[in-house]
């Protein structure tokens, strides 16, 4: 099988070729407190799907309380969040942590300082109100997967642990866990951004396609790469197919 190793090497402070750049002001209609300044870049973006891929940093502000407009998975690599919920709650996020907010999910952001994140976004349909929606736990509160290690099974090849999944099912956020070492073909299809919590990866044979803890990368769709997964690698993917409907 050839190889076509289609992924983008995630760089925390956006140096390389997708480099930090000054986004739009925010609407101050939309703000409590704070003069936010932003900026950020994309590693991946298909405006038609309202769907993108990148790093995002601002400076402190608190928004009005609302529902949230999209579907986001975010990992912080610099300072806090805190949302509030409507019943009186505040989930707080810190520097290492993931977090994903479902789309329509009401609540308030607040950030006390400024804040680094990689994400990704995806705006789709609004989601119903049905039965398939009620028993999806993942679309009514604020999901911050547990990153710390878990007992695998014995005789696992890979233990996979789901966090989220959108109301459409196009977007899900999962954690992989390998006792044992794997290697082989792994043709990718969708979108697929992943980060390291533990071990290491290395995609086809290109020395710049290695990745160790605290690395992150992301798969556009035709990768063919041979994935080599040393024993102990745990990974943190938040996956998105644009074609499932």
């Amino acid at each position: 099988m050839s190889e076509k190793t289609n992924v983008k090497r995630i760089i925390p402070d956006g140096a390389g070729a997708a480099k930090l750049e000054a986004w739009p002001e925010m609407d101050p209609a939309a703000l409590v407190s704070g003069n936010p300044v932003q900026s950020g870049c994309f590693h991946d973006e298909v405006e038609a799907e309202d769907y993108s891929v990148g790093i995002w940093e601002c400076s402190a502000f608190v928004d009005q309380p609302g529902p949230y407009p999209v579907d986001e998975f975010m990992l912080l690599l610099e300072g806090s969040v805190e949302t509030a919920m409507p019943d009186g709650t505040d989930v707080a996020v810190g520097p290492g942590e993931a977090f994903i907010i479902p789309k329509g999910l009401e609540c308030q952001w607040k950030m006390p300082g400024t804040v680094r994140k990689i994400f990704m976004i995806l705006d789709g349909s609004t989601p119903t109100s049905g039965a398939a929606a009620a028993s999806n736990d993942s679309l009514h509160r604020i999901t911050v997967p547990a990153l710390a290690a878990r007992p695998v099974p014995e005789g696992a090849v890979v233990e996979r642990t789901t966090c989220f999944v959108n109301h459409d099912g196009r977007m899900r956020v999962h954690i992989d866990s390998y006792p044992a070492p794997l290697c082989g073909p792994a043709p990718c299809a969708g979108r697929h951004l992943v980060h390291v919590l533990e071990g290491a990866v290395k995609l086809g044979d290109a020395p710049d396609m290695a990745f160790g803890k605290g690395d992150s990368f992301y798969l556009m769709p035709g990768s063919a790469a041979a994935w080599r997964i040393e024993a102990g690698t745990r990974l943190l993917t938040a996956s998105c197919d644009l074609d499932q409907r």
